[in-house]
């Protein structure tokens, strides 16, 4: 069936890579970073929760070729599925720069797309390589967990596993004591292609395999990672940690999170089911959940982190903002038509907020970007901080490396 389903997709690719001139489309330059020049101050009196930071939604991703790009935009004619199943050309062409750039351009929020792997070279001939005769990717023969955004079709990424995405922030880490905390969304993948790019056995993410995701993960930045159990503290719930000062726990102070990384999974459904069982509020997890909200609206004991991608007018984020939530949203969530959503996810006080074109990688053509007018990406929270009670020195680093 492989062999047939390789077979169709040849006779496209035949016909187009005669006329197409294949290359990477390589997202703009960032330009000399400035350096903040403050020094950190009135970072012990606010939590890691009262300041908001700008990240990059898919930030491994490099940007497909562009003879991938159009035989996908004649694809879409053919399989009709294809848009519903993420793979619209026009949606997929950007990319982002390595992470430690990201880093040194002050983003300090991620996304990171992550695979199963236990077997090793689930996804070491990508489908789409073969029919154009590009390279296949690297670094992706062992057992592991890998790091791409679509299998078979968009599978480039700056990191291709997520070893070497955790250890090459951790190793930016270790060059920056002192850093704000660097919050990282793991988005389990674990969907089939439709036909006739269904080509590879997809390993779903079983109880098994997110005990290996936890090993995974702390073997890297484990000594580094502000858990569930931190914010819990003597409190009955992650819920009531957060939101009531008098349970016991809550978020640690700036001052206490510098140099350290949080970490919380994107997914809802069985998949949350699976990793709370047995682990109520993700006791002995080191992943945060984000999908914390039940169909009626209730809050799971397990919310503290929570994802609303679609930031509306804001008011329901800045809410959960005001009670001590955690919140993760999108600036844009259309690659050929952003910004309809920034100013919206900016004052709703979501403390993440992930866009496809972060500081230092505008959109081609028209300079659109999500950016504070500050190195580090990070300001006091427009919601649940004012003048008097949030230092704008909280939110910045010292300008010097560790030698």
């Amino acid at each position: 069936m492989r062999g047939t389903r390789r077979a169709r997709w040849a006779a496209i690719a035949a016909a187009l890579t005669a006329a197409i001139t294949l290359g990477a489309c390589t997202p703009p330059s960032a330009g000399p970073n400035v350096p903040e020049q403050a020094t950190p101050s009135g970072d012990d009196a606010i939590g890691i929760n009262q300041l908001q930071y700008l990240g990059s939604h898919n930030s491994y991703k490099t940007a497909p070729s562009l003879g991938l790009l159009a035989v996908l935009g004649l694809g879409s004619a053919l399989v009709p599925d294809l848009a519903s199943a993420g793979l619209d050309p026009a949606q997929l062409a950007y990319g982002h720069r390595p992470l430690t750039d990201q880093l040194n351009s002050g983003v300090r929020s991620f996304e990171l797309d992550v695979w199963a792997d236990p077997t090793g070279g689930r996804f070491a001939q990508p489908l789409a390589a073969q029919l154009l005769g590009q390279p296949y990717p690297s670094g992706v023969t062992a057992p592991g967990f890998k790091v791409l955004h679509i299998q078979e079709i968009d599978y480039l990424s700056t990191c291709p596993t997520l070893v070497a995405c955790l250890q090459e922030m951790r190793t930016w880490s270790n060059a920056h004591p002192g850093h704000l905390p660097i919050t990282i969304n793991l988005e389990l993948k674990a969907d089939p292609l439709p036909a006739p790019f269904d080509v590879t056995a997809i390993q779903p993410f079983d109880a098994p395999t997110l005990d290996s995701l936890d090993a995974e993960v702390t073997s890297v930045i484990g000594d580094r990672l502000i858990t569930p159990d931190d914010v819990r503290g003597g409190a009955a719930d992650l819920r009531s940690a957060v939101t009531d000062p008098r349970a016991g726990g809550g978020w640690p102070t700036v001052a206490q999170a510098r140099g350290r990384f949080l970490m919380f999974l994107d997914n809802g459904g069985s998949v949350i089911q699976r990793y709370l069982d047995g682990h109520p509020s993700l006791a002995g997890r080191p992943l945060f959940t984000s999908d914390g909200i039940a169909d009626d609206g209730t809050l799971r004991p397990d919310a503290a982190v929570l994802k609303l991608n679609e930031p509306g007018d804001g008011s329901r984020i800045a809410a959960l903002v005001a009670q001590g939530f955690m919140v993760r949203t999108r600036a844009d969530a259309d690659v050929v038509h952003p910004g309809a959503d920034r100013a919206a996810a900016l004052s709703s006080g979501a403390q993440m907020v992930h866009s496809d074109f972060p500081k230092g990688e505008p959109q081609f053509g028209t300079g659109y970007e999500v950016s504070f007018p500050t190195r580090v990406q990070a300001r006091c929270n427009p919601v649940n901080t004012t003048a008097a009670t949030c230092s704008a020195a909280a939110a910045v680093e010292a300008s010097t490396p560790a030698a």
